[in-house]
């Protein structure tokens, strides 16, 4: 009880400033250069499900114009996936993988301006892999091909405001999310209520399983937290308002049962001062703590951060601080919405204070539409083991560069390209990441 007061005080705190009497024209920083689509956006901008693409091209279209909008209004999407990934130590070849995929999405129009449905199936097949390395979870066990029905959900809307959606389906909130930075994302099966607001959007329901981006199957919360025969299911609630001069606020709850709770809250205050300058000020407050039998230890910690952003033509400097608890920070469930989190360690290890640095560029305004850069340095200081025993520092430079083209025959072509290069003490220790990833996404017949 004394957790959740101590949750709600500082919620209180974060309303304040999220409240703040700021000028009407704030708005959102725009990120040019995406942190995400090869790595999921985890923060509480978005609570809803994950990222649903637009159909490029109607299954059946007027061909049915007379049919009910369960047929008329159906989609088939595919998209592909190219991916090759290799990591390295300052001693020898760790992971190496490249592999090819696909993603083809069936969404139908509205029964009875009511019930709709959605299944993706996900395939990811090797290409030419060395032998005698780990795979970079691009593939299942042993580099082999994976295919899945990653997504099968029933969605019945009670109005425009209120849904219900069950079974198979993909989440954007913090710490249970889709992780899309391989060739399959994170998926999970769970039944839960949605109310998609202008201002106050909010979330409620239970996960029961989830498949992991390198597996076709489904298996039970408890035991992807690492539980051996538990069948526990995560029970989600999510709140998130957007005030009127669009500065935000959102809370998460989580709980799985006898393993740990996590309550996450968030704060966003975007404004823009002219057509050249804006910035976006964002603070973040998690705590986590075991529950009932305590199967995974006993434990309390938590993790706060602040981050800010000023944008001036296109560039986006951004600069952001975490400090960790007593104890790690658990992510089972997804990738962490810690505001240092990058390419190669999460920075949320117990007691660890890190900062981060970042650049962004897009080069549209100097005749390069398309192309976007990102540069992050990241460092970790002072953490800790949950017992105690120092851990050595770590530090992250990491670079990306995106290009997607703007004519029309290419739109919906994405080439990134990624390098990282991690020092955590020691020579077998360290790590070098190149990612080349080529995303295109299509209509079919």
């Amino acid at each position: 009880m004394i957790r959740i007061l101590n949750q709600f005080l500082c919620t209180a705190v974060l309303f304040l400033l999220a409240a703040a009497s700021f000028a009407e024209e704030y708005q959102q920083v725009e990120n040019i250069a995406a942190e995400s689509a090869e790595e999921a956006s985890v923060g509480l901008q978005d609570i809803s499900s994950g990222e649903e693409k637009r159909p490029m091209l109607r299954l059946f279209g007027e061909s049915l114009d007379g049919a009910p909008l369960f047929w008329r209004d159906s989609s088939l999407v595919l998209s592909t996936r190219v991916y090759r990934f290799e990591r390295e130590s300052n001693e020898e070849t760790i992971a190496e993988e490249s592999a090819v995929g696909t993603e083809l999405t069936f969404r139908s129009g509205k029964w009875l301006d009511r019930l709709s449905t959605v299944v993706s199936w996900h395939t990811s097949f090797a290409v030419d892999n060395s032998e005698g390395t780990e795979g970079g979870g691009l593939l299942g066990p042993n580099q082999s091909d994976l295919s899945v029905i990653s997504r099968a959900y029933l969605e019945y809307d009670f109005g425009k405001t209120t849904s219900m959606r069950l079974f198979r389906q993909d989440f954007n909130m913090p710490y249970i999310n889709r992780k899309d930075s391989r060739m399959i994302p994170n998926t999970h099966e769970a039944y839960l209520l949605r109310h998609p607001g202008k201002r106050l959007e909010w979330l409620f329901g239970h996960v029961t399983k989830m498949k992991l981006r390198d597996s076709e199957d489904f298996a039970p919360m408890g035991e992807i937290a690492g539980v051996q025969g538990s069948n526990a299911g995560t029970t989600v609630a999510a709140a998130r308002y957007k005030f009127s001069n669009a500065a935000t606020l959102g809370t998460l709850l989580q709980h799985t049962d006898d393993l740990f709770t996590t309550v996450y809250t968030e704060a966003n205050i975007p404004r823009t001062f002219n057509e050249d300058w804006g910035m976006h000020i964002a603070a973040q407050l998690t705590n986590q703590w075991s529950t009932g039998e305590e199967l995974l230890g006993d434990f309390s910690t938590y993790s706060w951060g602040l981050r800010g952003r000023l944008s001036f033509r296109g560039a986006i400097l951004t600069a952001a601080y975490t400090d960790t608890g007593s104890a790690a920070i658990q992510t089972p469930f997804g990738g962490t919405p810690g505001f240092t989190d990058n390419m190669l360690f999460d920075f949320d290890r117990a007691r660890e204070e890190a900062f981060r640095i970042g650049l962004s560029q897009n080069l549209a305004k100097y005749g390069l539409p398309g192309i976007g850069v990102i540069v992050n340095y990241t460092e970790g200081r002072n953490a800790r083991t949950d017992d105690g025993t120092p851990l050595p520092d770590e530090d992250v430079i990491a670079f990306t560069l995106d290009f997607r083209p703007q004519t029309s025959f290419l739109k919906g072509l994405w080439l990134r390209v990624r390098y990282a290069e991690g020092d955590r003490g020691t020579p077998e220790s360290n790590r070098r990441d190149v990612r080349v990833i080529l995303n295109y996404s299509l209509g079919a017949m």
